[in-house]
């Protein structure tokens, strides 16, 4: 799908609030509902936007203790690294993780209410994973910057 400077408004609308209605985004960018509204199906159709979602603030709901957790497996070959993948995805806990280069091959991300929690979880849950050759934690002490955003200002335009 080719993206016009339009369409990338849109995005960069909802991206800051997505409960904005095709008549609100209308108004702030001078054309009828209409046209809007179809753009939004068709960035939907197109898989651009992926889904609405409410952001939470983890910190009102007790979840202080954010790690990232660096994790090096043993073995690489499909069915040993999809049989890790599938016993990792099922942790609740895990709320982000993603294949990475460098000395680590995944980092996952995780918050706990408290650093026994955590604890509790890498013990029980994560080191009893087969594969798993190395685990490196870092928790989080503060929150320096937080976006969910995908920076649009230097996408250009297919002309």
């Amino acid at each position: 799908m080719k993206l016009d400077e339009t369409d990338i408004k849109i995005l960069d609308f909802l991206q800051k609030d997505a409960t904005l209605t095709a008549k609100e985004l209308s108004a702030r960018l001078a054309l009828s509902s209409t046209p809007i509204y179809e753009r939004i199906r068709k960035l939907e159709k197109a898989g651009i936007i992926k889904k609405y979602v409410a952001l939470l603030d983890p910190e009102k709901l007790n979840k202080h203790v954010m790690v990232f957790i660096n994790i090096t497996i043993k073995e690489h070959h499909q069915a040993k690294r999809q049989q890790f993948l599938d016993k990792l995805l099922s942790l609740d806990e895990v709320l982000e993780l993603y294949h990475t280069s460098g000395s680590h091959d995944f980092m996952a991300k995780v918050r706990f209410n408290n650093v026994k929690e955590y604890r509790d979880f890498l013990v029980d849950k994560l080191a009893p994973i087969e594969n798993i050759a190395d685990i490196d934690s870092q928790i989080v002490l503060d929150d320096i910057k937080y976006t969910t955003e995908v920076r649009l200002s230097s996408y250009q335009p297919n002309k």
